[in-house]
């Protein structure tokens, strides 16, 4: 690890102590506006308001906090909920994953946000960098572009005959479409010898033909990357790819224990450290300050 990267490290395990005075909350009800990413991806408020307790947050009857969800059922809904959300004028504002975070970042510079979810937020214009994020958001990440580089590899070890590789990407999931996980793919899948297809699939429509055209051939293989959209249809792509006999590697390890071939990728546990930066927040923490 290079010594930039553990001094910013250090600093964020620093920030992710819990506030001092955790039980001097004020007694007006503190509201949280929370968008999620598509269908399946919906995250787990309840984790977060255990943590969110100690630090003297409670929910529900004569609770100090209290959270508004908001879970779209199709990408072109975020630009409405994003719009009455702001308007209601919410005390923070969570967002899970990339779309829902722009949507809300193009109707408010100024109420505090929380993203998480997030693959490429520099890349996406979300944040200005990390350790200073800038404007009014900060956030959590757990994947960097490397990633896409390893997942390559891990297709070439189980099957050193894969001669073509498509990474299965939807345009309004990843709107960064020079994303540096596309970077690392192509870079490290030319040093393999290996043909990188880029397959854009706007809905699960375009996901079979993209599988059926790798099968069409020998030595295909699939990449699902870790966004809403794979994330939403991940039963579907997984059977698809099973169906087609198409070697497949998806960047959230909990696909292969829902029937994908191998995954590899971080644990999601983003409860307690959005818990302690929703409290520093409510606080008076302002987003710029807390590093990503």
């Amino acid at each position: 690890m290079r010594r930039r990267d553990i001094i910013l490290l250090l600093g964020l395990l620093s920030l992710l102590r819990p506030s001092t005075g955790a039980a001097q909350t004020s007694d007006r009800v503190r509201r949280i506006g929370w968008i999620e990413g598509l269908r399946t991806s919906t995250y787990n408020w309840a984790d977060v308001a255990e943590h969110l307790q100690p630090l003297g947050w409670t929910r529900g009857r004569g609770g100090n906090v209290r959270a508004d969800m908001h879970v779209p059922t199709h990408l072109d809904q975020l630009p409405r909920i994003a719009k009455e959300l702001v308007a209601a004028r919410p005390d923070l504002i969570v967002t899970n994953g990339t779309p829902a975070t722009l949507a809300v970042l193009a109707e408010t510079r100024t109420l505090p946000v929380v993203f998480f979810g997030v693959a490429d937020p520099v890349g996406n214009g979300i944040v200005s960098n990390f350790s200073h994020p800038g404007g009014n958001v900060t956030g959590f990440t757990t994947f960097e572009p490397s990633l896409a580089g390893k997942w390559v590899q891990l297709l070439k070890e189980l099957d050193p005959q894969i001669r073509r590789v498509a990474i299965l990407l939807n345009p309004e999931t990843t709107p960064n479409r020079s994303s540096p996980f596309v970077r690392e793919f192509e870079a490290t899948a030319a040093s393999l010898q290996i043909e990188p297809i880029l397959a854009y699939a706007r809905d699960f429509s375009g996901v079979e033909p993209v599988v059926a055209a790798l099968a069409s051939e020998p030595h295909g293989a699939l990449l699902v990357l870790p966004d809403e959209f794979n994330w939403g249809y991940e039963s579907e792509i997984i059977d698809v790819a099973n169906r087609h006999r198409v070697p497949a590697i998806y960047g959230y390890r909990y696909a292969a224990a829902t029937g994908g071939l191998i995954a590899y990728g971080p644990t999601e546990g983003y409860s307690q450290a959005l818990a302690v930066y929703i409290d520093r927040i409510l606080r008076g923490a302002q987003p710029r300050d807390l590093p990503v």
